[in-house]
């Protein structure tokens, strides 16, 4: 199977940036790990605000994407700390 493209939107690169570099680098290599070959079997369906989207949990941190099944990419668009990760939203921005 080919694994996806992983897309990272300019505002979880900042988040990311925020984060402490052991914290970061294993956010980024589990996404790249786990989800680039299969992210919709990982990922589960997110409701509320990000509803249409996926979420995936890695230890404290949330992940929610979106996959373009066609293209074969993921896009990050928002990265938080469990249970914070409501108040914001990279999707009601655009």
């Amino acid at each position: 199977m080919k694994p996806y493209e992983v897309i990272w939107h300019e505002k979880v690169l900042r988040e990311l940036k925020s984060l402490d570099k052991r914290e970061a680098a294993e956010i980024v290599t589990r996404v790249a790990h786990d989800l680039m070959m299969d992210p919709v079997g990982l990922g589960k369906p997110s409701s509320d605000l990000f509803k249409g989207l996926l979420r995936y949990r890695t230890d404290d941190v949330r992940v929610i994407y979106g996959v373009d099944r066609r293209k074969w990419k993921i896009i990050v668009l928002h990265i938080k700390p469990r249970g914070n990760v409501r108040f914001l939203s990279v999707c009601r921005e655009s």
